[in-house]
């Protein structure tokens, strides 16, 4: 299979995941965009740019430097994926705060006020970062 088809089932299969994860529409970025700076999925969270990595090998940091140039005043997500393990988020720790505001406005917006799918472990301690950041707070 060449590289190029492999990229294109990897972006189908990120839209995939990504919409039955967040509960949000997701397509292809590429063909209905183009440009080299349109995010390789569009999803249906505003303010997030979405990089897809469908390979066996390679650099974390570099695939996260390109979502960062690319990405312009939006939050640069990568969605990495081998063959046989599950699809993995990368972000950088910084901009965690302002992913998880996207994605609890967008839950709210939507009507659902909370995040799809279950979430395992221990209750998380109460809030105590700026009110401007905290996750369901408008």
């Amino acid at each position: 299979m060449n590289s190029r088809a492999k990229g294109c089932r990897g972006e189908r299969e990120a839209s995939k995941a990504w919409s039955e994860v967040f509960g949000v529409d997701a397509r292809r970025g590429c063909q209905f965009q183009g440009g080299e700076d349109s995010p390789d999925i569009v999803t249906g969270h505003s303010d997030i740019h979405v990089e897809v990595k469908r390979v066996e090998r390679g650099n974390p940091y570099s695939w996260i430097d390109q979502a960062v140039a690319d990405a312009s005043a939006n939050v640069p997500v990568v969605l990495h994926r081998r063959n046989n393990q599950p699809w993995l988020l990368l972000v950088r720790l910084s901009d965690v705060p302002r992913l998880a505001k996207i994605i609890a406005e967008t839950a709210e917006n939507l009507g659902r006020g909370e995040i799809p799918g279950d979430i395992p472990g221990p209750s998380l301690p109460p809030w105590e970062g700026p009110d401007e950041l905290q996750p369901g707070v408008v």
